[in-house]
């Protein structure tokens, strides 16, 4: 994976124009080889969707995963970092002025219909510059983010967000966890955090508003999701992210991602 500098990752919001608001909007198909861009924001709202592969974007309010066959909503001026692996996808570009209204003031992922699909898809008619003051492209772009607002809405028990600290000792735990989530077990994070176990979990809760076994959980089941993007089997994902029941690690995946393990890796083909 190549990391990006925060100087070498401004260098590509300028060459493709993401350092103006780019009325009324514009898409870039979204590079396939791993790269991750160090943190940046820009004026211009951002969906990016997802065909194929897994991304993760780490936000003020913690870790977001963008799963196959799924969006996610970054709103203009939010300071974000995203980590790209074998993506098949396209980031689209709306300036705020041409927006729908009320749009989420957050990070968010959310399901995507066949038809936003191809909406998507088809904004790569208009690169960057390209789409200035065009009435087609002004409709077409209200258009699709009046729908993709419709798409933010729907109700979802999935959950695509790993919430973040600002307790520093519950810091030091999640970060240590991220490295490995497989290995990681409350005894270690009750050592990286320097805390009894009462007042960890107390902390956990207060910070995250999850229980440390949810968060891990679900930091696993993020892991899994990339692993499973890069073709990597069930099996070996499965104890790679600590379970040793493949039935249980299928169940935990189906329910994050509304499918089981082995439909999630045939997608990517």
């Amino acid at each position: 994976m190549k990391n990006l500098t925060a100087r070498e990752t401004q260098t590509i919001l300028v060459e493709n124009r993401l350092d103006g608001p780019g009325k009324p909007g514009f898409a870039y198909r979204n590079p396939s080889s791993a790269i991750f861009y160090d943190w940046h924001a820009h004026p211009c709202h951002q969906i990016t969707y997802a065909r194929r592969g897994t991304t993760q974007i780490e936000g003020p309010d913690g870790h977001h995963l963008l799963p196959t066959a799924h969006a996610i909503w970054i709103p203009a001026e939010t300071r974000h970092r995203t980590m790209i692996r074998d993506l098949d996808g396209v980031s689209v570009f709306f300036d705020p002025a041409y927006f729908p209204h009320a749009s989420p003031d957050h990070i968010q992922t959310f399901p995507i219909t066949t038809m936003l699909q191809e909406m998507l898809l088809y904004t790569l008619r208009w690169q960057s510059g390209s789409a200035e003051q065009g009435p087609i492209a002004q409709s077409f772009f209200h258009t699709l983010g009046l729908l993709c607002m419709e798409q933010m809405q729907v109700k979802t028990a999935r959950l695509f967000t790993l919430p973040r600290a600002t307790h520093p000792s519950i810091m030091r735990a999640m970060q240590a966890a991220l490295v490995s989530p497989g290995q990681a077990n409350l005894p270690l994070m009750l050592h990286h955090a320097g805390m009894s176990e009462r007042s960890f979990r107390r902390h956990f809760n207060e910070e995250t508003g999850m229980t440390w076994q949810d968060w891990i959980t679900q930091a696993r089941l993020f892991h899994a999701a990339t692993l499973l993007a890069e073709g990597q089997r069930v099996t070996d994902v499965a104890a790679s992210v600590g379970y040793t029941s493949l039935s249980a690690f299928a169940k935990a995946f189906t329910g994050l991602m509304g499918m089981s393990p082995a439909r999630f890796r045939g997608l990517q083909a």
